[in-house]
């Protein structure tokens, strides 16, 4: 859940052979503790970190996690401070890792402090990528710390790191309203849940640089959507909103379609399959993609929403494309726009 593609980085491991080639494309090598109770050497002159190092392909992701936790990020800040540097990476990689809340604590410490010279040391971050990193409410609270302060983060993975309700309020929320960089935020898999989600979308009602939110598999219910409807009424710059695998049900689906013709046409491309949003969600979605107010919608996933069969044949007629031999299957095409539709 939401792996964005970027180069991959150099990560240099002290048993690895010393070949010349890869002592030449060391720039500024550093020792950090593993929680294996050895010691790595990372490049801190690479623009890449990733720490998702999985050599062996029999190896589970627990053993993967237990090789670099909280005294890894800390020792890696106090490297920096030593140098008194600006940290020169752009992405930093911490998936599948046991960061935890004490290692998101030094994240933000190190890359909120600043140089001598008053430079910000995180101030190059643009891709911030935590999933499975073992860290709950108090730990979002401070990554919520980092995404305020930073100027330059545009991407933030944190999805599959069990935070609940607890880690949207207070400092999280709070970084996110003061942010006007980032553009895509994945919140996958936290446990959310409807009060979570009403948290969420204060700050990003006014948030002048979303473009993509990821709420999929949270617990979400009809209450919900009631709230991003509400922000989508007002909110101008998000543009891709992944809903998937939650239970708004077919009153939730009536409320975000209220807030999509709100919205006017800002949001190109939505994903609800698998919300139990039934025939009566379907069928105000379908009606709303084909109308002129929705035809901003490029992409529209509404598969696996327990449509029976005999609506569903009735739903493909209103939109013109009657299930016959020569069926589309379930995915429709309407010139340049896509609606995705089964039961």
């Amino acid at each position: 859940l939401g792996r964005a593609a970027f180069p991959s980085p150099l990560l240099v491991s002290e048993p690895a052979p010393r070949t010349s080639a890869m002592a030449a494309a060391v720039v500024d090598p550093i020792s950090v503790p593993t929680d294996l109770g050895a010691r790595e050497v990372l490049d801190i002159g690479q623009i890449t970190l990733n720490l998702q190092k999985i050599d062996n392909p029999q190896a589970s992701l627990h053993q993967c996690a237990s090789r670099y936790g909280a005294q890894a990020i800390r020792s890696l800040f106090e490297k920096l401070e030593q140098k008194d540097a600006v940290m020169n990476f752009q992405e930093l990689n911490l998936s599948d890792n046991n960061i935890g809340d004490e290692g998101c604590r030094w994240l933000m410490h190190g890359l909120n402090s600043t140089t001598k010279s008053g430079r910000q040391v995180g101030e190059n971050l643009k891709a911030l990528i935590m999933p499975r990193a073992r860290f709950g409410a108090d730990g979002m609270k401070a990554i919520g710390g980092v995404i305020g302060a930073s100027k330059s983060l545009e991407n933030v993975i944190l999805s599959s790191n069990a935070c609940d309700a607890a880690g949207m309020t207070g400092e999280f929320c709070t970084g996110l309203s003061k942010n006007q960089s980032v553009k895509s935020l994945c919140l996958a898999v936290c446990r959310l849940g409807d009060k979570g989600v009403a948290a969420l979308c204060e700050p990003l009602k006014s948030h002048p640089t979303l473009e993509h939110l990821s709420l999929q598999y949270n617990r979400l219910e009809a209450a919900a959507a009631t709230s991003l409807a509400n922000m989508l009424a007002v909110n101008q710059a998000l543009r891709f909103l992944d809903l998937s695998g939650n239970s708004i049900g077919p009153d939730g689906a009536r409320a975000l379609v209220d807030g999509l013709k709100k919205n006017k046409g800002k949001l190109q491309r939505l994903s609800v399959s698998q919300n139990e949003i039934q025939h009566a969600g379907a069928k105000a979605f379908c009606q709303h993609f084909m109308s002129p107010e929705g035809k901003s919608l490029t992409y529209l996933d509404l598969r696996h929403n327990a449509v029976p069969y005999p609506k569903m044949v009735e739903l493909r007629k209103e939109l013109g494309r009657p299930m016959d031999d020569k069926s589309e299957g379930w995915m429709l095409v309407f010139g340049d726009r896509q609606l995705l539709l089964n039961r």
